[in-house]
């Protein structure tokens, strides 16, 4: 698929794969597999910061970009359970899936 036809819902339920991937690779202290899904995700983020429909919405991607290096993070302040933010992407997921 071309990068140009990724649309922002297309990128927020592959966002949340990556994120999927951040959580195992962590659990497994698989530090190679960590940095890849962390540098994969801030690359969708990125995506997704300058997609037109997002833009009203930055605040709310720049929590989740905090939140999502949280759950890698060894240490964070911010103290973000994996389930709920595996919770978060699902609706993405799902209206993908059914679009």
């Amino acid at each position: 698929m071309n990068d140009s036809k990724r649309t922002s819902l297309f990128l927020m339920a592959n966002l949340g794969a990556e994120v999927s991937r951040i959580i195992a690779a962590k659990e497994k202290n698989d530090e190679v597999l960590l940095q890849g899904a962390t540098l994969r995700a801030d690359r969708m983020l990125d995506e997704i910061k300058t997609s037109p429909d997002m833009r009203p919405r930055l605040a709310e991607i720049e929590m989740l970009s905090q939140a999502i290096h949280a759950v890698g993070d060894s240490v964070s302040e911010l103290h973000i359970s994996p389930q709920n933010i595996k919770a978060y992407f699902m609706p993405f997921a799902i209206r993908l899936m059914t679009a």
